[in-house]
């Protein structure tokens, strides 16, 4: 009699050898398909000449008082045109990335709601040191502190230094889909804090010399404390021969809230470079190389401030421009995208050479500015400076609608007279996480000297003869 308990084990492996045929078959068809191999060598010592050309468009959401906020239209395009050199890294993955970079060119038209601007980078700052990060590309001069604007004319997405991390590290067939480590988008887009990120490329096709990867990734997280969500699209092109990326097409799509330093935003980016191998080194050669060190020195990626008063600030990272008029600029400190405190500075009258504002007016008009507000005069106390500026600080303890604070004044003057005033503004519980940031961001202040105002235009000869 017919066992079905009998004929189940042998239906099982006729299955099993079923699946292990198709197994064969699937493995034959892979070792008969060809794959490549793409490498850009961390030790590669020749120089690349970069063009790329940045196009940005959208909206931008500015807040106004009483919750509400005012869109404005931003159009932005901006060129750059340098030579880049492989630097030795400093560590694994986002680490290993880092190149010294000669701009021959940066510029950038703004456009926001009809008010144009045009900006350029300053000539003294051609020489750019470029290093990896996992929250995106860190940029400094190693001859001088860069200014705030200069940074972010040279920040631009699908830089041509962190694009390296989308190439496969193992060999690929044609069609054949990779996923890039998880920091890779992070550090492509600058993102801080990550929630939740997918990046995947594709090996499109390989013909003659060339290859064409695409990469498509969406990222969730925050940047300079706002909540931000940023999709990319992009394809680019590898010389098999040369071992190097030679173009690169992509499309950003940011969507940003407002933010403690930053506007909203819902803008695209549009970036498309070509990377070619240079004739020559130029200035980027072996010594100039050898010359930058291994390790970066915090204080080497200050930041050059300079409000409209011949005054100069050396500002750390975590120090932003907020805002700035011909009278008052505001900077805010953030850390790990928290607000800690905000300092206004401004330009007060000035004295004649030699003396100051004295401390017991500069109190009482302390006292008249905050009024009710003001619960206690905390500390006053005089500070030694290197350059013979006078400065008098003043702690106060007070409320803002409500909420205990503290306000941290500074009395500055030159040995000319001209001075300056700061007021640093801090949620009493975050008082021990500014921890004398203010008094490091004070003793910075040097007192440039003062412009020579611009030359009128005189009459010409035929308005003299009339």
């Amino acid at each position: 009699m017919f066992s079905l308990t009998r004929a189940l084990p042998s239906r099982i492996f006729c299955f099993s050898l079923a699946l292990i045929a198709a197994s064969l078959i699937s493995e034959t068809k892979s070792a008969d398909a060809e794959t490549y191999e793409f490498r850009e060598p961390t030790t590669d010592s020749r120089t690349f000449n970069v063009d790329s050309t940045i196009k940005v468009d959208g909206l931008l959401e500015t807040a106004i008082k009483s919750g509400k906020s005012r869109t404005l239209k931003l159009d932005v395009e901006g060129k750059l045109q340098y030579l880049e050199r492989r630097l030795p890294g400093t560590g694994r993955d986002a680490e290993a990335l880092r190149s010294l970079r000669y701009y021959e060119s940066a510029t950038a038209n703004i456009d926001v709601q009809g008010q144009k601007t045009f900006a350029r980078g300053r000539d003294k700052h051609r020489m750019i040191v470029a290093e990896g990060t996992t929250e995106g590309l860190s940029l400094h001069s190693p001859v001088g502190p860069l200014m705030p604007s200069e940074l972010e004319l040279l920040n631009s997405p699908g830089d041509s230094l962190p694009v390296i991390a989308l190439l496969p590290q193992s060999d690929v067939e044609v069609g054949e889909v990779w996923t890039p480590d998880r920091w890779v988008l992070q550090s492509l887009t600058g993102l801080e804090a990550v929630l939740k990120s997918e990046l995947t490329c594709k090996l499109e096709s390989v013909e003659d010399d060339l290859a064409t990867i695409s990469f498509q990734g969406k990222i969730e997280g925050a940047t300079v404390g706002a909540q931000t969500e940023i999709a990319v699209t992009g394809k680019f092109q590898f010389r098999m021969k040369e071992h190097f990326i030679s173009h690169l097409e992509m499309d950003q799509n940011e969507k940003r809230s407002v933010g403690s330093v930053s506007p909203g935003m819902k803008v695209t980016a549009r970036v498309k470079w070509n990377r070619r191998l240079a004739s020559g080194a130029g200035p980027l050669t072996d010594e100039a190389l050898a010359a930058i060190p291994l390790e970066t020195k915090p204080e080497t990626k200050h930041l050059s401030f300079e409000p409209p008063w011949d005054v100069r600030l050396l500002l750390p990272r975590d120090w932003y421009v907020f805002h700035q008029t011909s009278q008052v600029a505001v900077l805010r400190l953030l850390e790990k995208g928290s607000l800690i405190a905000q300092a206004n500075i401004s330009k007060i009258p000035s004295v004649k050479a030699g003396s100051h504002t004295s401390e017991e007016q500069f109190q009482q008009d302390i006292r008249t500015s905050l009024g009710e507000n003001l619960v206690k005069i905390l500390k006053a106390e005089n500070l030694s400076s290197a350059d013979g500026v006078f400065i008098h600080r003043v702690t106060v303890a007070g409320k803002a609608n409500e909420i205990p604070v503290q306000w941290i004044y500074y009395l500055c003057a030159a040995p000319s007279g001209r001075q300056i005033s700061f007021v640093f503004t801090v949620d009493e519980k975050l008082v021990d996480q500014l921890d004398n940031r203010d008094t490091d961001l004070v003793l910075s202040l040097e007192f440039l000297e003062p412009k020579a105002p611009p030359l009128q235009a005189g009459p010409t000869e035929a308005s003299e003869r009339k």
